[in-house]
């Protein structure tokens, strides 16, 4: 995988290695006392704290979108709380007044706590966020839109990427809501409006995530 630091496959491996270092960190506390086990803790911290910051940040790599199907207008929405918006199923519709619409909801769910999100405890937020997903695919199939969704265990920036690797858009709307990390989408959302060709629309109060 030539960005395997955008995986998410590295936070299990992450996950390990805090475990690890806190299960050796208490054995040489424990055995050879408090000074060689804050050494030892710090040693092995040094590592995972400079991987930390060397994929910070980290742009994503090329753009490889695939290209949409013809004579069909297809939607990524990307919103968790958003998808509650009053306007999002006519905005969708509209969409499709001149060719077939299809709509693919990506709802991103993190923890809502640094505690339970170090402890990968996000079930309370996916199961919210699948009754929204659902609820807003119901809608808009009832206003004929063929409408797929699904939950996403990412943050706003990692959903839009697995948005448009999966569903191929002629658009992507982002609808944000309170939850944290949607400033981090505005290079994410200028990149895929000059190297992919894909309008970003960005649906609600807090436009400014293009000017985050």
């Amino acid at each position: 995988m030539a960005n395997w630091l955008d995986s998410d496959l590295v936070g299990i491996p992450a996950t390990l290695y805090t475990f690890a270092v806190l299960a050796v960190s208490l054995a040489v506390f424990r055995f050879g006392g408090p000074v060689a086990g804050i050494f030892v803790a710090i040693a092995l911290w040094v590592p995972m704290v400079v991987f930390a910051i060397r994929g910070w940040g980290r742009a994503p790599g090329e753009l490889a979108i695939p290209r949409p199907v013809p004579g069909r207008h297809r939607v990524l929405v990307v919103a968790d709380r958003g998808l509650e918006h009053e306007d999002l199923c006519a905005t969708i519709c509209r969409r499709g007044e001149r060719h077939p619409a299809e709509a693919f909801v990506l709802a991103p769910v993190g923890a809502g706590s640094t505690l339970r999100e170090l402890t990968d405890d996000v079930d309370p937020e996916l199961s919210a966020a699948t009754r929204r997903v659902e609820g807003a695919v119901g809608a808009l199939r009832d206003e004929g839109v063929s409408a797929t969704g699904r939950a996403d265990i990412a943050d706003p920036v990692e959903a839009l990427l697995d948005g448009l690797r999966e569903f191929a858009p002629n658009e992507v709307l982002l609808v944000p809501g309170s939850e944290s990390g949607w400033g981090e989408t505005a290079p994410l959302i200028q990149r895929v409006e000059a190297e992919a060709g894909v309008p970003v629309t960005v649906l609600g109060a807090r436009a400014a995530v293009r000017e985050a």
